[in-house]
């Protein structure tokens, strides 16, 4: 019996201390929602630019109203950026607006601005902006939290970043690349690339103009190339090539259908243009001709590229196996069309003779883009030892080579002579055999006739 009276004790222990936390947890509830319900008020009165787009700058007025019973003496309202929000250099994230008056009073009521950043990767919706309001007063402190939806559209974009060539050479097969970066804040989908050039001067070789880009991610770039040609007898100029792009961009359109709703694609276009130049460089092909027996060598000059040259120079630089003995060490040819050539004439002095020296030349002209080019050519010239001139110096081999080839010579003469004399001797005793023949026979005829 006292077991049982002990146990009901207990539980009756337990069942006061239950109601008696329940009546403390109702306490603490009530003063909680006593200081976040003393009739106050956040709200978001507008958003510059609404909605606002990934990178720009928003501007926020909030609005704090007092509908209490009370005063509330120094407030402060506090913004707390947090992604996609940024905090901007120089802008305020805290701001002291004094005393809320009570529902009666006029100052019951005060707004406030702010600005903060949007992030330049974030997609489309609504993301929220947290507000924070306390006071720092004794006499009736508060302190709330509000979360304002913020509106941001995200809208793709997208740009031609880049061409990799500036100038194309006429008649030179060329590749040419363009670069598409994805600017917004959106991947873009099915991108069609084309261009297309005036008077179809530049046109694709081995492909069509238009290229396809399945994905383009934010912030990438995606390169299409093509094989260009122009005709080698195009005249050297500045011209305009047109780029489209075109891509997905997807809006969900809902549209009461027998079907239901669907989802409709809208292409977005984009139409740039930029300039080429054709024209440029050319190529040049030096060759010896002849020597004269005064030492003066004599080059042609041939322009073998696809565009003209002005104001030609040829020069022969300081170098190791050959001296500009005489005269100037340049020749000013002049303008020289594609395709035509010219002469320049150098006195010139080898190192060593009776072998094969290389000669460098350097061919300063103005291309048809009126910038000054310096191009180099060196070719293999034979030193004549015919006019070995004062000072030089044979090859070791070459007195050697020189007695064999005059001992060559006088065999050849010798033998020559030879020949010669015994044919003359042939002659000699063919002719007085005949003279002997002859006046056998006029003996003969005198004694018939007597």
């Amino acid at each position: 019996m006292a077991f049982k009276q002990i146990i009901i004790f207990i539980c009756v222990i337990i069942l006061s201390l239950s109601l008696c936390s329940g009546n403390a947890l109702a306490e603490s509830t009530l003063s909680a929602n006593s200081s976040l319900d003393k009739g106050l008020n956040i709200d978001l009165l507008n958003q510059d630019p609404d909605p606002v787009s990934p990178g720009d700058v928003l501007e926020v007025r909030i609005s704090i109203e007092n509908t209490g019973y009370k005063d509330i003496e120094n407030c402060f309202v506090e913004i707390k950026p947090e992604y996609p929000f940024k905090a901007l250099s120089g802008e305020k994230l805290v701001e002291n607006i004094g005393t809320l008056g009570k529902r009666s009073e006029d100052d019951r009521r005060k707004v406030v601005k702010f600005k903060v950043g949007i992030e330049n990767d974030v997609n489309e919706g609504e993301y929220p902006l947290k507000v924070y309001l306390y006071s720092t007063s004794n006499k009736n402190k508060v302190s709330l939290n509000r979360e304002l939806t913020i509106d941001i559209d995200s809208e793709s974009n997208a740009e031609i970043e880049y061409i990799n060539v500036e100038k194309l050479i006429p008649g030179e097969k060329t590749k040419l690349i363009f670069g598409i970066k994805n600017v917004g804040n959106s991947p873009l989908k099915n991108s069609m690339f084309s261009w297309e050039c005036t008077s179809d001067v530049i046109l694709p070789v081995g492909s069509s103009n238009v290229k396809h880009v399945n994905l383009i991610d934010v912030g990438e770039t995606a390169n299409v190339s093509f094989d260009v040609l122009t005709n080698v007898n195009t005249k050297p100029g500045l011209y305009k090539l047109d780029m489209i792009l075109t891509y997905d961009d997807i809006e969900e359109l809902k549209t009461i259908t027998e079907g239901g709703t669907i989802e409709n694609q809208k292409r977005k276009t984009i139409e740039s243009k930029a300039g080429i130049y054709i024209g440029g460089t050319t190529d040049f092909d030096i060759a010896f001709m002849e020597k004269s027996p005064t030492g003066a060598y004599t080059f042609s000059v041939s322009n073998i590229g696809n565009n003209g040259a002005n104001s030609v120079k040829v020069s022969v630089p300081l170098q190791a196996n050959w001296t500009v003995t005489d005269g100037s060490n340049s020749v000013v040819l002049g303008n020289l069309p594609k395709g035509d050539y010219t002469i320049a004439d150098f006195n010139l002095e080898p190192i060593t003779v009776g072998q094969d020296l290389p000669i460098k030349f350097e061919i300063s002209y103005t291309s048809s883009d009126g910038i000054r080019q310096i191009e180099e050519s060196v070719l293999s010239l034979y030193a004549s030892p015919s006019t070995l001139p004062v000072g030089s110096k044979l090859p070791e081999e070459s007195s050697g080579s020189s007695f064999s080839y005059k001992l060559v010579s006088l065999i050849l003469l010798g033998a020559a002579g030879f020949f010669g004399y015994k044919k003359y001797q042939k002659r000699v005793k063919e002719k007085n055999s005949q003279g002997n023949w002859t006046d056998e026979s006029q003996m003969e005829e005198k004694k018939t006739g007597e």
